[in-house]
């Protein structure tokens, strides 16, 4: 509804309210936000546990295979096999040279420690010079 603005407006002030002491809307973000870390590392934990990824791909890739044995060995078959394990394999690639989540952790919270500094530099020229006054 509101685009990439309005996105990272939310962003900006979910950023700069979750920092601010003493406040009940910090606790109820900070909350927020420790269940829904709590989650995505779960989902992690179990991905690693049960290889779900792998097994996904794996999956994949065997039903093509019996498609393909199943079917008159068509060109398209094989063409749309060799795509998906090549796609699987650039994947697992990947994320083992990049580390996807780690990754994203941390750009997750460099973009909040710069919207909480940006915000905050914006109220404290908003005192200063009595903008939003004018």
């Amino acid at each position: 509804v509101g685009g990439v603005w309005v996105g990272a407006g939310l962003f900006a002030a979910g950023a700069y309210l979750s920092r601010k002491e003493d406040d009940d809307v910090s606790k109820a973000l900070k909350g927020v936000a420790s269940g829904s870390l709590e989650v995505v590392n779960f989902g992690a934990y179990l991905n690693d546990k049960y290889a779900v990824t792998d097994r996904l791909g794996s999956a994949m890739s065997d039903a093509l295979g019996s498609a393909k044995e199943g079917a008159a060995k068509e060109d398209s078959t094989a063409s749309v096999t060799g795509f998906v394990d090549g796609v699987v394999d650039a994947v697992q690639a990947a994320d083992r040279e990049v580390d996807f989540k780690n990754t994203l952790g941390t750009l997750a919270a460099s973009a909040s420690d710069l919207a909480f500094q940006a915000v905050g530099k914006a109220v404290e020229l908003n005192k200063q010079y009595k903008i939003t006054d004018q």
